[in-house]
């Protein structure tokens, strides 16, 4: 794999006026004591309406909008929005996304006139899109800022900062919390030629991605207990694999064994299936389910809902800069609920190359 895409997260330098707290997340009106008898109400009020006021000196905010996300789920969301949306942000530039693929050229056209923000209103394909197209061949020298707005079937990366709402997205976009993230740089095959995208959530090798191709063909119009479901009517098929790994320099063989790769927690909505992972520590965290039979892996799967099922004897779990996947045979790929191609797979983690308003 050649050298890494070269990322610049944009971090937004001090807003006027504006306090930021030790974490990064917290940002108070300079000059106003909270405890000085200033209501809660009024000084959240007075917070937002500079947070807006700067965000909006910097220049126009792109909002992409994928209307089909969570089938239809993401028009309604944009109607709910929009007037706030409009209020807090008067230079706001909405786009929809009106195609399979439309968001990736949106994100493209963004990176050319150098936005300094973008708000994606849809699922995590769209943010997969949208974050592709900033950084194809003529990404900018910096990324601009990034805010998500949870809208589709699962909405799983925002789901790791305690976000599940599209309010409570736009609560903290307007707040101004910022999180520099990592990002996953990967290398793959579609159609014998070799393809190269970034993930911000989960990258699924073989059975995982097995299954979202059954639940996007199929089951879909379930919503997130369609995933589960395709989980029982992929298992039905079984595994006939072998898999060789090497992440950061140890190299080990699997067979009849499925796995994911994740920069986040979550995946599917709710599911727990990294619950170690954390997207700001410069690492991807590697989750094998080892030589499992149908009902190890239902059991198994019974428990990704808490995160438990790492405890199972057939779960092996590890965490890693660079990895490298290959599979006799040839395994299908998805990534961040995308599906793309097939191994071989090679990765390496973009440390902190994007930030996130969440």
């Amino acid at each position: 794999m050649g050298p890494p895409l070269r990322y610049g997260g944009l971090r937004a330098g001090p807003i006027t006026g504006l306090g930021v707290g030790q974490n990064g997340t917290s940002i108070f009106r300079a000059g106003v004591d909270p405890s000085a008898g200033c209501s809660k109400k009024a000084l959240n009020c007075a917070v937002a309406r500079d947070i807006s006021a700067g965000m909006n000196a910097n220049g126009r905010t792109i909002l992409v909008v994928n209307p089909v996300a969570g089938h239809g789920t993401g028009l309604k969301c944009f109607r709910r929005l929009e007037s706030r949306l409009r209020s807090s942000f008067p230079a706001l530039d909405v786009r929809m996304s009106e195609y399979a693929g439309h968001a990736i050229e949106i994100g493209r056209r963004a990176a050319e006139e150098q936005a300094p923000r973008l708000l994606c209103l849809g699922g995590d394909g769209t943010a997969f899109e949208v974050v592709n197209g900033l950084c194809g061949e003529r990404r900018p020298a910096a990324l601009p800022e990034i805010g998500l707005i949870p809208a589709g079937t699962g909405n799983s990366f925002v789901r790791d900062f305690g976000i599940v709402t599209p309010e409570e997205a736009l609560d903290g976009i307007l707040a101004g919390r910022r999180r520099t993230v990592d990002l996953i740089d990967f290398e793959y095959r579609r159609e014998g030629r070799p393809e190269r995208r970034v993930a911000l959530n989960i990258l699924g090798v073989g059975l995982i991605a097995d299954i979202l191709k059954l639940t996007n063909e199929r089951l879909k119009f379930l919503g997130a207990s369609g995933y589960s479901l395709a989980v029982l009517l992929r298992l039905a098929k079984g595994m006939d694999n072998r898999i060789d790994i090497t992440a950061d320099g140890r190299t080990w063989s699997i067979r009849d064994s499925a796995l994911v790769v994740s920069n986040s927690k979550f995946t599917g909505g709710k599911m727990k299936i990294a619950p170690d992972a954390d997207p700001v520590d410069g690492r991807a965290d590697l989750v094998v389910f080892r030589e499992v039979n149908r009902r190890e892996i239902i059991a198994i799967f019974k428990r990704v809902f808490s995160g438990t099922h790492t405890a199972h004897p057939k779960v092996e779990t590890t965490a890693a800069a660079d990895i490298a996947i290959d599979a006799a045979p040839a395994q299908r790929l998805m990534a961040d609920g995308e599906l793309l191609g097939e191994t071989p797979l090679r990765l390496r983690v973009l440390p902190r190359a994007l930030t996130i308003l969440a």
